[in-house]
């Protein structure tokens, strides 16, 4: 299968605004993230370092996403972290914590975890991995650059439409 290249680079785009956000998120409140990962992981406490490295993979796979000469690595490396973290909500909604967290979309959301989440994150790593597959390269133009700028702001936006109608699903039922 192949994926024209504006579609990659889009793909791309929205995964480094995405993981520049989870990043500034844990820099700006790492006390919260420090509480929360400790849940996540099952562990008495976590430390400030903890967080900082989360936070420094996230920031860095943004800066790969936006080279092109690393943009695969980057892709790659986006595809596992989304699917680890989607894997973490998942292994806590087995053990039964529905009252917990998610930390998606900054620490004063009050979004918890649910397979909608799940769901989201599995989703933004097969993007990922789509724009591995093999590209058609397409001659660089204005409307070339108009359509990534579209692509990238579309998916941000379907991105945050989905926090937010999660997040009123939850307020609706009561989950939270």
């Amino acid at each position: 299968m192949l994926v024209p290249d504006l579609l990659g680079i889009g793909m791309a785009l929205f995964l480094a605004w995405l993981f520049a956000q989870a990043a500034i998120h844990k820099l700006r409140a790492p006390n919260v993230y420090r509480r929360l990962i400790a849940v996540y992981l099952e562990a008495d406490t976590v430390g400030r370092p903890v967080v900082w490295l989360i936070a420094s993979v996230e920031l860095i796979l943004a800066v790969l996403l936006l080279l092109p000469v690393s943009r695969h690595t980057g892709l790659a490396g986006s595809a596992f972290v989304l699917f680890a973290y989607a894997g973490l909500m998942a292994m806590q909604l087995a053990r039964g914590r529905h009252d917990l967290q998610c930390g998606c979309a900054g620490p004063a959301s009050t979004a918890t975890v649910t397979p909608a989440l799940v769901i989201r994150n599995s989703v933004c790593a097969f993007l990922a991995l789509l724009a591995l597959a093999p590209a058609v390269d397409v001659a660089p133009s204005a409307i070339g650059t108009g359509l990534t700028l579209f692509i990238t702001i579309f998916s941000i936006l379907i991105y945050l439409s989905s926090e937010q109608m999660i997040s009123n699903a939850q307020q609706m039922t009561g989950e939270r």
